[in-house]
């Protein structure tokens, strides 16, 4: 049989959005993104592109109409939103194989990549490749020297579950993880606990009563909920994204700030010293 998922490091985080040039426009000129590379459509009805922030990149998939199947059916459903990760693994065959022999159902099968249905994995879909896009990166010191937010990487991933034991043992079941520590975020009426995903950390929050987090739970169930960032000072963040003419709130965690998502497709993206 074959072994777990070796999830080495996140290559992008994938998003479902409405309008593919907008959002382009948005992150790249208002956010401060880089775009990285246009993939457009190859007969799915859907452009997509990669686009980077403090060494972060995401990938945007944006369904040309909204309709009953695919990602049109998802935006229809759901609007913009994150929708999983694609993580980088030594080898696909192998990964795939776990697939198969774990009952982990495959939705899309490129040959060098595959994506997963997110029933399996409370809400997020996975794609799974064994190449990279560090060709695409900025070079050493750009976003923290050079950009005026001064951003030095992902503090975290924060995903919403309806419970965090049970979402950490699925974890546990699909790939080499380890458990980093329990963790409160009463500011989203959240606890949870983090864990260590290859290189990334991830925070798996459920609801303590109603709030925030219950809230997004639904709206749109299991899934991940926002891109943490790490800053060198929040000061310079703010002064950046509110002279953009963003409405900044607090984050989760004490300190953290955060763009509003329904000024920014529905995507929370947080910042924290």
């Amino acid at each position: 049989m074959a072994d777990k998922w070796q999830l080495i490091y996140p290559n992008h985080i994938n998003a479902i959005v409405d309008g593919y040039e907008e959002t382009i426009e948005h992150f790249r000129d208002r956010v401060g993104f880089t775009l990285d590379r246009r993939i457009p459509d190859s007969g799915d009805g859907t452009d997509a592109c990669l686009m980077t922030l403090g060494g972060v990149m995401f990938e945007f998939f944006a369904p040309k109409e909204r309709g009953e199947r695919g990602q049109g059916r998802l935006l229809a459903r759901y609007g913009d939103h994150y929708v999983g990760i694609e993580y980088h693994v030594p080898d696909v065959t192998t990964a795939r194989e776990f697939a198969r022999e774990n009952g982990i159902r495959i939705i899309n099968d490129l040959g060098p990549a595959f994506f997963t249905y997110p029933g399996n994995s409370f809400g997020i879909a996975f794609e799974i490749y064994d190449g990279d896009f560090k060709q695409l990166a900025q070079p050493a010191g750009y976003w923290e020297i050079q950009h005026p937010l001064g951003l030095t990487g992902l503090a975290r991933l924060s995903v919403a579950v309806a419970n965090v034991d049970a979402a950490a043992t699925q974890l546990h079941k699909l790939a080499e993880v380890s458990q980093i520590g329990p963790v409160s975020r009463p500011r989203a009426s959240a606890r949870g606990v983090q864990m260590q995903v290859g290189t990334a950390v991830w925070e798996l929050l459920e609801p303590t009563g109603d709030g925030p987090l219950a809230d997004y739970l639904g709206r749109y169930g299991q899934r991940i909920r926002s891109t943490v960032f790490k800053a060198g000072n929040l000061t310079a963040v703010e002064k950046h994204l509110t002279a953009q003419g963003f409405d900044l709130i607090p984050g989760d965690a004490d300190g953290a700030l955060a763009i509003n998502p329904a000024q920014n497709k529905n995507l929370l993206l947080e910042f924290t010293e």
